[in-house]
């Protein structure tokens, strides 16, 4: 099932991760609404303009973030992209677990590549790919 105007994929990942083995209490509709106005406020945005960004009146966007009416499923994929942040966020997901310790060699090296201009990314590609080529 695809939602209109929704990226490819979006909507599914949402579905599983509410459907995913994760702590929801009771109170899930009341803690997303929560979780959303949150959001909305650390964004800087008014509910008008979340309101008017997803095409919805402000008073009904008012009344799904203040839980007197739920968040259908369907704004969830919108909700994401307009306070740009992540379905697992949205959801209240736990964060998974990073690394633990200090960045290996590896990874600074990496970090200190990213840095350089695309240019430089490209040639040293082109580099580690005859390596790996040539080590195969």
């Amino acid at each position: 099932m695809q939602v209109q105007n929704t990226p490819p994929g979006q909507f599914d990942r949402i579905i599983t991760a509410l459907t995913s083995p994760f702590p929801v209490s009771q109170n899930h509709a009341l803690q997303l609404a929560q979780r959303i106005a949150t959001l909305r406020q650390a964004k800087g945005s008014t509910q008008a303009a979340i309101a008017e960004r997803l095409g919805i009146t402000e008073g009904r966007y008012g009344h799904y973030e203040r839980g007197f009416r739920r968040f259908p499923v369907s704004l969830l994929p919108k909700l994401v992209e307009v306070l740009e942040c992540s379905e697992a966020e949205l959801l209240g997901a736990p964060a998974p677990r990073g690394k633990r310790g200090p960045p290996s060699e590896w990874e600074k090296r990496f970090a200190a590549i990213k840095e350089l201009p695309r240019e430089k990314q490209r040639e040293i590609q082109n580099v580690v790919d005859a390596l790996i080529a040539k080590a195969s």
